[in-house]
């Protein structure tokens, strides 16, 4: 009984092994490592750290504080300027 299941099962078994094996359904361990390696240069090329990130907007904030300031300033000196012609 049991080997006439295997005969009627094995060439499906075959088929479906042939098909994992030439549509590489499954990695190997080389083409895993070749993408780690692709994933990572790719992130390296088109990506920032988290520190420079964070350097970047502190600086970007403190630029934007002395642009208020400046702006401020101009307000107040044309204030000025304007309450001296009355």
């Amino acid at each position: 009984m049991q080997i006439e299941v295997i005969e009627v099962y094995a060439p499906y078994i075959v088929i479906v092994i042939y098909a994992i094996v030439t549509m590489r359904i499954f990695a190997r361990i080389e083409d895993l490592k070749k993408l780690e390696t692709d994933l990572m240069k790719y992130a390296m090329e088109h990506f920032v750290t988290k520190d420079t990130y964070a350097n970047n907007q502190k600086a970007l904030q403190d630029q934007m504080l002395q642009i208020h300031k400046d702006v401020s300033d101009v307000k107040n000196l044309l204030i000025g300027a304007l309450n001296k012609r009355e």
